[in-house]
């Protein structure tokens, strides 16, 4: 049936990607820039490399959340956030592409002209318009938001929509967020799931939720219309399980624990908080993490609708 081929064909893409190490990735576009076929800047959304003579950046921890770690609000984090929020500010700031990430290794520059990040950045200004279809004024919570971020990018891309955006962050980050972007509201506790909005977003921070199963009910609870839970890193054979992210690299000082969710489970969950699955956007995000059940891990996004 044609149907069936379709999908027999993506899938076929899908494993040629996931089977293809991530160092022969990196090989191949270091490649391409050597014959002109690819911008310099293009492979910063590559993990750093490690050191040969250290730990590696992602491992697999069988134990889970028993692991003790330092978490988002011990080490740098906010600091590495203002450290690059100009230079953030600046790259979305008039008519170039949106190829650009927040986060950069150390001592480096945001990338302009990535194109994985540009399919990131699109997909979200996608799901915002879709938001925001029909309304003068749009209601944000950015669970796990960093200093605002999006709402940088939900200002440059919708610039004809009154936004009231919310931010749920750990104290330190808020605090700095408040310094930086004071359009924004920002919360340091989960007061902020007692009332609705029109979009609900998650964008790398489901998974760093030991119970996220609890969180996504709470966050589906909290959205009259759309949520966006997007960069989370999926297992599509192997159940779910934990990795540690060693973080020094990015000037965050610090090393966290978040949850590779099955994506089985994830729709299952999903389901049972209500929400209807809108549209599923692939991400050209990898890690692979030492001992990991699954490897290379893919990242995706998940737009839900609610029920």
């Amino acid at each position: 049936m044609p149907d069936e081929a379709v999908r027999d064909r993506r899938d076929a893409r899908w494993w040629a990607k996931a089977l293809t190490p991530p160092i022969l990735v990196i090989a191949a576009k270091r490649a391409l820039r050597r014959v002109g076929l690819l911008h310099a800047a293009a492979d910063t959304e590559a993990a750093p490399a490690p050191d040969p003579a250290g730990p590696p950046e992602f491992e697999h921890i069988p134990e889970g959340w028993e692991r003790q770690v330092a978490g988002w609000d011990g080490g740098t984090v906010a600091d590495a956030y203002l450290a690059k929020w100009p230079e953030w500010v600046a790259a979305l700031d008039g008519t170039g592409p949106l190829g650009v990430y927040h986060e950069a290794r150390e001592g480096e520059h945001l990338a302009r002209e990535d194109i994985a990040a540009h399919n990131m950045l699109v997909s979200f200004a996608y799901v915002l318009a879709r938001a925001a279809h029909g309304r003068d004024r749009l209601t944000v919570l950015d669970w796990g938001g960093g200093l605002g971020h999006y709402a940088v990018v939900a200002r440059a891309v919708l610039p004809e929509v009154e936004l009231d955006w919310h931010c749920r962050e750990v104290p330190s980050v808020a605090h700095a967020g408040r310094a930086v972007n004071p359009e924004v509201t920002f919360h340091e506790d989960d007061t902020c799931l007692d009332r609705t909005y029109d979009l609900v977003l998650a964008s790398s921070s489901l998974q760093y939720e030991p119970d996220w199963q609890k969180l996504l009910g709470g966050l589906a609870h909290a959205t009259s219309g759309f949520m966006l839970v997007t960069r989370i890193p999926v297992a599509v054979e192997a159940p779910s399980f934990v990795v540690l992210q060693r973080a020094a690299a990015y000037g965050y000082a610090t090393e966290y624990l978040g949850w590779v969710v099955s994506r089985e489970a994830l729709l299952a969950e999903a389901s049972r908080a209500g929400l209807a699955l809108d549209r599923e956007l692939l991400l050209d995000a990898w890690l692979s993490a030492a001992g990991a059940p699954e490897d290379p891990i893919g990242h995706r996004g998940f737009l839900f609708r609610a029920g």
